[in-house]
């Protein structure tokens, strides 16, 4: 390997190596709970991060300790993507009952329903024995209470994919109707059980990063053809 070819290659990886490391400092936090709270209504309290006021919507019973003690409606927090961003909502939800569900997922009202709207919302729900996910409408055996919905706002077409323990569900669902989001959080058709953690993230679109790549490699071309 000659020398050019050892500058270009030390080049593309060094800057292969500040992407990686500035899109996962450049991840921010949204909103999160920790459910520490306590016993009261998780309605009307303020998110561990991100300063969002959590709306109820029907006899909901979901306390700040991540307790759901029943009751069908909804509790979310205001929330709108944008385009150009990985978005990446995450939660740890156990369940009480297998013909009833708690969901967590991305809303177009705040209701029980809110995730079936003109075009249905990234949602995950929750039984004892499963998940079933939403706009895929798939069902899949539960081997993890961890669930992950990740929305991709980069393309002109936003794409939605679901994985439990880290193992996705089902396939990428690609919406050919960009989904109407106004809330990002739980509902309920009845069940109960608990709720450990909740996190939305964003992710910023890396194109900034490749072109940085396109110039390192441009300055080593025109130094190699000066020479």
């Amino acid at each position: 390997m000659n020398q050019f070819a050892k500058y270009l290659n030390a080049a593309v990886l060094g800057a292969l190596i500040l992407i990686e490391g500035t899109s996962k400092a450049s991840a921010a936090v949204i909103y999160s709970q920790t459910f520490t709270g306590g016993t009261g209504a998780l309605a009307t309290t303020t998110s561990t991060t991100g300063a969002g006021t959590w709306t109820g919507n029907g006899d909901i019973n979901f306390n700040r300790n991540g307790l759901l003690e029943g009751g069908y409606g909804a509790v979310s927090l205001a929330f709108t993507p944008s385009s150009g961003l990985l978005y990446e909502l995450t939660a740890t939800i156990s369940s009480q009952y297998w013909s009833t569900w708690i969901g967590v997922g991305f809303l177009e009202t705040n209701t029980t329903y809110g995730f079936l709207g003109t075009q249905n919302t990234p949602t995950a729900l929750r039984t004892q024995t499963g998940w079933e996910i939403w706009p895929q409408a798939v069902s899949a055996s539960m081997s993890s209470n961890d669930v992950l919905i990740r929305l991709d706002t980069r393309a002109s077409q936003w794409t939605a994919a679901i994985f439990q323990g880290g193992t996705q569900i089902g396939s990428t669902f690609t919406y050919l109707t960009n989904p109407t989001i106004t809330r990002v959080g739980f509902v309920s058709d009845g069940s109960g059980g608990t709720v450990s953690a909740f996190q939305l993230t964003s992710i910023p679109e890396p194109s900034a990063y490749s072109l940085f790549i396109g110039g390192v490699m441009s300055l080593l071309l025109i130094r190699r053809w000066r020479k």
